[in-house]
């Protein structure tokens, strides 16, 4: 019987602190789920504050840089010289604010891991086509010699994600011509068969890997640098002589490892830097779902839209165009720019005022729809006039400061005919329309 009292004892006291176990883990696994609530409550709330201060600043420069343009325009031929280059510092400086804005919208989206790489069968003569737009007036005018070099084994396309891509490269150039006063600044293309950390798990497959070097005469850096040049808001070795946050090689590196591939830099101070990327020609990590992040519409270069913007504008003279925004700014701005070409403009100034003048005047030939506006926003406008047969077929396309991660595609479900980002490219927009009207 003591043997039985002893072994009864032993099992109960088993038994209770089994039971102690399993209150200590679901009061764990309590506690974890709580946290998990939270951190997805906090990354909503994060996505929410991105959407809100990519519109609320977006939306400002918006106006600001269509109407700098407009006076480097300077059509009435009113404006001084001095005048002129004003404008043109002002247009400048909002465009390196929307660079800002850009990279630290970007920056927090790669953080909290809301990015999604749209891989795709990319040419890489259409890499070396942007490449060549983008650099060669820069290069010219600073009297700088640019090389693109292409490797004969390099294939004729790649897979990557090429807005991403061109992003790392625009960047990396960018920096380059940036610090470089005289000499040269190059691109070389290549397959490589060694250069990234050993064991890295992108690179050492067996599908090979694809080199995209950018060197440069500038300035360089000493060694103890080279690692805190990719941190965000470290400006590198150029910061005692040139502004910036750092933000720009902080994004190139965190994309390129989304990518598979890795960034390595050579540098030597006074005498320049090269800057290598290595990505696979197969990624490893090839996602299914596509990036439905709409990336904000490049602004031109005042100089280069004066040259394009006639043609683009060709054919749209006499048409009627309806804008919808709750920003006067805008609707001023818009309209300015648009007059420019012979486009006649109405206004107004939200979804229901609109709809009204939808219905009392006939000869609107397209609408240009804000999206974030109060009580009734533009998706909901946008189903209501979709909702009246006679505008089934109207064209309206969808600007917002928003341009964020699946906008364009809740803006073309809700019924919209296209989309484009704030700040707006005229060129853009004027190539929008012309796809919509001219026949």
């Amino acid at each position: 019987m003591a043997n039985l009292k002893l072994v009864s004892e032993t099992v109960g006291d088993e038994l209770k602190a089994a039971n102690q176990r399993l209150e200590e883990l679901q009061r764990v696994n309590a506690e974890l789920e709580e946290k998990v609530e939270q951190l997805t409550l906090a990354s909503h709330y994060k996505a929410q504050f991105l959407a809100s201060m990519s519109h609320e600043l977006r939306t400002p420069l918006n106006s600001l840089l269509i109407l700098a343009r407009l006076l480097v325009d300077n059509p009435e031929k009113n404006l001084k010289p001095k005048q002129v280059d004003y404008a043109k510092t002002i247009h400048a400086a909002g465009t390196d604010l929307l660079t800002l804005i850009s990279d630290i919208v970007d920056l927090a989206k790669i953080e909290s891991g809301t990015v999604l790489l749209d891989f795709e069968s990319a040419r890489v003569s259409e890499l070396v086509d942007y490449v060549e737009r983008t650099f060669r007036q820069i290069a010219n005018d600073r009297s700088l010699q640019f090389e693109i070099t292409i490797s004969e084994d390099v294939p004729a396309t790649i897979r990557t994600d090429l807005k991403r891509l061109q992003q790392i490269l625009k960047n990396l150039l960018s920096n380059a011509f940036k610090f470089t006063e005289r000499g040269k600044v190059s691109l070389r293309i290549a397959l490589a068969a060694s250069g990234w950390s050993p064991g890295h798990p992108g690179l050492d497959g067996d599908f090979g890997v694809l080199s995209f070097t950018v060197e440069d005469t500038g300035i360089g850096m000493p060694e103890a640098q080279r690692d805190a040049i990719f941190e965000a808001f470290r400006p590198g070795a150029g910061a005692a002589h040139y502004r910036g946050t750092g933000l720009g090689l902080s994004i190139c590196r965190q994309l390129t490892r989304l990518l598979g591939g890795e960034i390595r830099v050579e540098s030597t101070a006074g005498t320049g830097s090269r800057f290598t990327l290595y990505l696979p020609l197969k990624p490893g990590n090839e996602s299914t779902m596509r990036n439905t992040t709409q990336a904000p519409t490049p602004v031109v270069a005042p100089t280069q839209q004066n040259a394009e913007l006639p043609k683009l504008g060709a054919g749209l003279a006499g048409r009627k165009i309806l804008i919808i925004d709750d920003d006067i700014r805008n609707i001023f701005a818009l309209t300015g720019a648009l007059e420019e070409h012979g486009i006649r403009v109405v206004d107004a100034e939200n979804g229901k005022a609109g709809l009204d003048l939808l219905q009392r005047q006939s000869d609107i030939d397209a609408v240009l729809m804000d999206i974030m506006m109060p009580d009734l926003d533009g998706f909901d406008s946008i189903r209501l006039i979709r909702g009246l047969k006679q505008f089934r077929e109207l064209p309206i396309i969808a600007v917002t400061a928003r341009a964020m991660k699946g906008d364009r595609d809740k803006c073309i479900k809700a019924g919209a005919t296209d989309y484009i980002s704030k700040p707006v490219s005229v060129s853009h927009l004027l190539t929008l329309l012309k796809a919509c009207l001219v026949r």
